[in-house]
């Protein structure tokens, strides 16, 4: 015999976090600045990274993406997880869209599973979940090798239709009632993820976006 409550479709809220929960910028950009401050990040990495950027520009933005964290090289990833506290306070509190975070009070209380799914770093991913009280979400997995980080990208990546696939294994097989469910995010990227939610919202959208949002009677808000 079925439970009705434990087999009914979970009701879900998917937000991105650069330029969505996060305003006007990306967690990845105040790391940086972050570690750059701290004095955690050489300049040689920052030169390197970008230098890794233009030689995989000719295989592909796919292959550009799976790199772009390679500035994390060689870097202790104790060291900085230690810091982690500190970063979340000084570089990404102050910068969390309050309106975002009302959104997400509201659907939680209203008994909605609340999941963040972006291409930062899955370390600072779990660090909103935790600070935010969201319920989990993927990130990129930054690949740590004898307690050093590679500065590679290792399986799925949540950028564009990989947001889908991201988001997929996350739920990991349970049934999701999309219809009521949302979905919000700041760019053309995250269209194949908004997609499928009966309320996309578009948040601070770009032009294209934008769009799109006006097309097909999505909701639009903005915060700054």
């Amino acid at each position: 015999m079925l439970d009705p409550f434990k087999d009914a479709p979970t009701k879900i809220a998917v937000f991105d976090v650069d330029r969505t929960l996060i305003v006007r910028t990306s967690a990845e950009v105040q790391l940086i600045r972050f570690l750059r401050q701290r004095n955690m990040l050489p300049l040689a990495n920052l030169v390197g990274n970008f230098f890794s950027f233009l030689r995989q520009m000719p295989h592909g933005f796919d292959q550009v993406i799976l790199r772009k964290s390679a500035y994390l090289r060689g870097l202790n990833a104790g060291d900085v997880m230690s810091f982690l506290p500190e970063f979340f306070e000084a570089r990404l509190r102050p910068r969390i869209s309050e309106k975002i975070k009302e959104y997400m009070q509201n659907l939680r209380e209203k008994g909605y599973e609340i999941i963040f799914i972006s291409g930062t770093l899955d370390f600072i991913l779990q660090l909103l979940v935790e600070r935010l009280d969201a319920h989990g979400g993927m990130g990129s997995y930054a690949e740590i090798q004898n307690g050093k980080f590679t500065g590679r990208i290792k399986g799925i990546h949540p950028y564009f239709h990989g947001k889908v696939s991201a988001l997929e294994k996350y739920l990991d097989g349970r049934r999701v009632d999309f219809a009521c469910s949302y979905g919000f995010g700041d760019s053309w990227a995250d269209v194949p993820l908004l997609s499928m939610f009966g309320n996309p919202v578009a948040v601070n959208p770009g032009r294209l976006l934008k769009y799109r949002a006006r097309k097909y009677g999505w909701a639009v808000v903005s915060d700054f």
